[in-house]
């Protein structure tokens, strides 16, 4: 593959490993005993991220790579075990890691790549994932229970105090287990995806119910930079309590999806728009999606200055169409989605609308997505890490790794045609660009798939 414009370099990826400060992370351990930095150690599981390692057995040998490719890269100079960073993960504290994130967030901001190429505002896209599924044997170790003895009430009572970011469930059949859920923040308006916070959804709640905190911490990290503008979410992340904390609290607007859970929102929306014919639309837009003609329409409905009920910050309802017409078969399916928008038709024209409703699902399709299919989040049977703390951990760092990859995309694009990379294309030139020279060519697609 040759690149007109090559953004995967060893000194574009320590460029941004360094905007990070990885030093700034609290280091846990005994020192008398440290070999390696924590800084060399963090670095090295960016790196083995972008380079999409599916385990921490091929951390190690990405690290192994690193030292026999390079005198010194990151404080790296050795193979490091992977039992080293086993040990390690579950130990370092999230907010400090965290903080590191909006860190790298910042300077691309300051940077000047993450201007609003897409949207209008600048928007940011609110959605929930599980990042892991802790089995009974994994909490009973976390705990130091014996699986074959510890009662379900028991370990429920324990994670609630010591590990309350888990949520615990009873399935009728077979053992209990616990589910790692986050909020992940992803700005869409700029041309690369990116994740500029993540944060644990408590077992104690929803996500609905997690959103006010969230939105605290947004604030607090990215107050005074003008990165959010405007918040988007799902219906699951819709609520006047939701809504009004943007616009008053945080002056931010929103553009919100809601449903029939909504009530007289959601009544209001399919009265006055519900029947609105496609030749009244006002925006439309067609593309060809998995071999199929996918056609958008939308219709806005002015609220006027006083919004609507108790949302007395509303102002417009929209109503997406969206058609899907197989080329062979000719079959259709029609599907429609309402959303709530704190500004006004003139601010926010039909057009952008339409954007800002299909750009949400960014945060699905380039952070969820990618996080799965390329660093391989979902492959549970070889997780970084099984305990209740160390899943969250790996989680973040991943996001760092998926923004470093996002921006090489970004930058870079192919000579003859000038397209954009492919994920896994960038993440083998990062690969190839420092350990050429140790790989073995005969193995490298399967170490690199």
């Amino acid at each position: 593959m040759q690149l007109k414009r090559q953004a995967a370099t060893p000194k574009g990826l320590e460029r941004r490993i360094k905007d990070a400060h990885l030093e700034k992370v609290k280091d846990p351990r005994y020192q008398p005993n440290v070999r390696y930095p924590l800084r060399a150690m963090l670095g090295a599981l960016v790196f083995a991220m972008v380079t999409t390692a599916r385990s921490l057995r091929q951390v190690e040998e990405r690290t192994a790579q690193l030292a026999n490719a390079q005198d010194e890269w990151q404080g790296i100079q050795t193979r490091i075990a992977d039992n080293t960073f086993a040990k390690l993960i579950p130990r370092l504290e999230r907010k400090q890691v965290v903080r590191r994130l909006h860190a790298l967030v910042k300077a691309e901001h300051r940077r000047g790549n993450l201007k609003n190429e897409r949207l209008p505002f600048s928007t940011v896209a609110i959605d929930g994932k599980n990042v892991a599924t802790l089995r009974w044997h994994d909490l009973c170790r976390a705990l130091d229970l014996d699986p074959m003895k510890a009662k379900p009430l028991e370990v429920k009572e324990l994670l609630r105090k010591k590990h309350p970011d888990l949520q615990f469930c009873i399935p009728k059949d077979g053992q209990p287990y616990a589910l790692a859920r986050v909020h992940t923040a992803t700005l869409i308006s700029a041309q690369a995806a990116y994740c500029i916070h993540q944060r644990p959804i408590p077992g104690k709640t929803n996500e609905i119910g997690a959103m006010p905190d969230l939105l605290k911490e947004l604030r607090t990290a990215y107050g005074r930079t003008n990165i959010m503008q405007m918040v988007t979410t799902d219906a699951g992340n819709t609520s006047l309590n939701v809504a009004t904390m943007l616009v008053d609290e945080l002056h931010m607007d929103y553009f919100a999806q809601f449903k029939t859970e909504h009530g007289q929102l959601y009544t209001e929306a399919t009265r006055v728009l519900g029947n609105k014919k496609l030749r009244n639309a006002d925006a439309s837009y067609s593309d060809e999606q998995n071999g199929c003609l996918v056609t958008y329409h939308l219709w806005c409905h002015d609220l006027s200055e006083h919004g609507w009920l108790d949302w007395r910050h509303a102002r417009q309802l929209v109503r997406v169409q969206r058609v899907t017409k197989h080329p062979v078969t000719g079959n259709k399916t029609v599907g429609n989605r309402y959303y709530v928008c704190s500004k006004t038709t003139e601010e926010l024209k039909a057009a952008d609308a339409l954007k800002i409703s299909r750009g949400h699902w960014r945060c699905e399709e380039e952070t969820h997505w990618t996080a799965d299919a390329v660093l391989h989040e979902d492959k549970r049977q070889l997780a970084w890490s099984r305990h209740p703390v160390g899943v969250f951990i790996v989680s973040i760092l991943r996001m760092i790794a998926l923004n470093i990859l996002a921006v090489a995309r970004k930058l870079s694009r192919f000579g003859h045609t000038q397209e954009t990379p492919t994920w896994r294309q960038v993440a083998e030139h990062f690969l190839l660009s420092l350990c050429a020279s140790v790989l073995d060519t005969e193995r490298f697609d399967a170490t690199i798939d």
